[in-house]
């Protein structure tokens, strides 16, 4: 009795002494990489770099357009993409759930029924009824963290995964409003193209009016009826881009190709916001792809910690119950086993050591990747600041050009009707008008992109459900 007695003392000692080793942790310390950032951006505005207010997440209601708003609101409900993210979330929560259960005891139970009946050739008859119920409880004891650094890279992917669903969310939204505005300016070229295609046709008729005076040539007419016929087909291509660009929008709103009922003809009535400037400091921590990447190294430093802990040996506790009755009138037996085993491994041909070395180098190509995602944002702002820099300017002086094109024409075209003119003269102007037109069109499109571009790069005024390490 005295020696079960020290050896049931001596099993509990060791699942104590497990219990306390239990947490010792082989994944390196997380540094984040360092990266050397601007202290200021190039072209931004004065008010810009002043600016202190946060960007606000629902950011393109600054374009002050309900018609946007609406697309929005049916694209982040109904986009296909933001639907298989979730996915891709869910997915990653399980793993999650995956990786963390060897932390906790595994539990079986076990039940059995059987019935015998014996009839030797001599004597009586006899049978017999048998039950059992048995419980069996396995622990993997975690002494060198292996398991946890599992669950903390498992944790690090769910996080990964939901800033990644942020930073699609961000280019739906982009897209969307990009989709929109180049929609409208599709219109509104459109519009252009059919008024200029009104005015060659009255030209038209000015210059047949004249040759049937004597007082233009046929090669002027010729040239006329050339010019209208082109401007029938730029606005045939006009009208297949807009239908494009209307599929395109319309499959990022979750639907099949249809007509967008949508009342705009052009972008005049949407505003450019201001758009207030964080430091690039600010756009690390602002940005979804960026924390992507940095929770993607801290998966990748759990799995070194993981891959160290392959190494060392395992040890399992089990505790295993059954519960017999061989008849109904018989007392039942009980049986209770402790049982501890360990394995440690002694040669596995360099696979430990080259699962560290896969490990670590995992870990130094995210850090680089972590490095470039971090340049790449500062180069996305600086180019979208350049881009809005350089359409403020040229909208300034394209709508000047535009101006005078507008009178150009109009004085030439009376010109040529009183023979103050030739129909050259007058043809270059009518020319002018409509690439003028056509210019300043495109410049404010160019104008709300890089407004739209600036967001992105800034992070959109992005909130994230993700946990905080």
């Amino acid at each position: 009795m005295t020696k079960t007695k020290n050896t049931f003392q001596t099993r509990i000692a060791v699942i104590t002494l497990a219990l306390m080793l239990g947490g010792c942790q082989l994944s390196p310390d997380y540094a984040e990489p360092q990266v050397e950032l601007p202290q200021s951006w190039r072209d931004a505005s004065a008010k810009q770099a002043a600016a202190q207010e946060k960007i606000d997440a629902q950011w393109w209601k600054r374009f002050k357009s309900a018609e946007l708003d609406k697309l929005m609101q049916s694209a982040l409900e109904n986009n296909i993409d933001l639907r298989a993210a979730l996915a891709r979330i869910d997915q990653a929560r399980a793993s999650a759930k995956i990786a963390g259960a060897p932390l906790l005891p595994a539990v079986d139970a076990s039940a059995g029924v059987g019935w015998n009946r014996n009839n030797p050739a001599s004597g009586k008859t006899t049978s017999e009824n048998r039950g059992s119920i048995g419980l069996s409880v396995g622990y993997e004891v975690d002494l060198f963290g292996r398991n946890r650094a599992g669950l903390s890279a498992a944790e690090a992917n769910l996080r990964a995964s939901v800033y990644d669903r942020d930073a699609l969310d961000l280019v739906v939204k982009s897209d969307v409003a990009q989709g929109y505005f180049q929609l409208l300016n599709l219109r509104e070229r459109m519009d252009i193209a059919k008024n200029n295609l009104e005015n060659s046709r009255e030209v038209l008729r000015i210059v047949e009016a004249r040759y049937n005076a004597g007082t233009a040539s046929a090669l002027d007419v010729s040239r006329q009826k050339t010019s209208l016929a082109s401007a029938e087909a730029s606005l045939t291509a006009l009208g297949n881009q807009a239908r494009a660009a209307e599929n395109a929008l319309s499959i990022l709103l979750g639907r099949a190709p249809a007509d967008l009922k949508l009342k705009s003809r052009g972008l005049a009535a949407v505003t450019v916001p201001k758009i207030p400037l964080s430091q690039p400091s600010s756009v690390v921590a602002q940005r979804p792809d960026i924390r992507a990447a940095e929770e993607g190294l801290v998966a990748a430093n759990a799995d070194i910690g993981a891959a160290r802990a392959a190494f060392f040996p395992v040890l399992n506790l089990g505790v295993d119950t059954t519960v017999a009755r061989s008849a109904l009138s018989d007392p039942a037996s009980v049986a209770l086993a402790l049982a501890a085993s360990a394995a440690a491994p002694i040669f596995k041909g360099g696979q430990l050591q080259g699962g560290v070395e896969r490990a670590r180098a995992r870990q130094t190509e995210l850090a680089e990747n972590y490095r470039k995602t971090v340049l790449t944002s500062m180069q996305e702002v600086e180019n979208a600041l350049s881009s809005a820099k350089a359409a403020r300017e040229r909208e300034v002086s394209l709508a000047t050009a535009m101006q005078e094109a507008r009178k150009a024409y109009t004085l030439s075209r009376d010109l040529y009707e009183a023979g103050a003119v030739d129909y050259q003269t007058m043809l270059d102007a009518e020319r002018t008008l409509l690439s003028a037109e056509d210019s300043h069109a495109s410049v404010r499109l160019e104008l709300l992109n890089a407004a739209v571009d600036l967001y992105k790069a800034l992070g959109g005024g992005w909130t994230t459900g993700a946990a905080k390490r």
